[in-house]
């Protein structure tokens, strides 16, 4: 099944992986800089008891509690609902959404290029229009502009 599938091995050969969405940077960047606040605290607090003369075991365990306690329990399902509810809002708009951390990189999308014809049969994209600074132009899409 998958991978062992002739579809699979088809696809194996683009070679593509899963780039990180920005949505995922971003909370892999928040999940750093907790850790990084929960380390230190913890290290903070366990100088703190070793020169207040309790024992290396509390200290330790004090140290264990501080980390712990700086973890947000509720971060993962915050991020689920949050992206539940914008996949549901998607979905009134007729979007179907099959990975719901695409929705937030779909969001932040500013320009979609698409063709209907000649991009797979010619493998060759042509430029009709263009629009920049608020004006539209248009291009010469004759023979000798585009070439062989």
């Amino acid at each position: 099944m998958g991978d062992s599938t002739m579809i699979g091995l088809i696809a194996t050969l683009t070679g593509l992986e899963a780039g990180k969405t920005p949505f995922a940077i971003e909370i892999e960047h928040f999940i750093h800089l907790i850790t990084s606040v929960a380390i230190f605290h913890g290290v903070i607090f366990f100088g703190l008891s070793i020169i207040l003369d309790y024992s290396w075991l509390e200290a330790v365990i004090f140290l264990i509690g501080i980390i712990v306690a700086n973890v947000p329990e509720g971060l993962l399902a915050t991020v689920t609902v949050c992206l539940t509810l914008t996949a549901k809002r998607m979905a009134r708009k007729n979007c179907l959404v099959k990975n719901p951390a695409a929705v937030e990189t779909l969001g932040s999308t500013s320009t979609i290029c698409s063709d209907k014809t000649g991009t797979l049969t010619q493998n060759r994209m042509t430029v009709t229009h263009l629009w920049f600074d608020k004006t539209t132009y248009a291009t010469d899409t004759s023979k000798e502009q585009i070439g062989d």
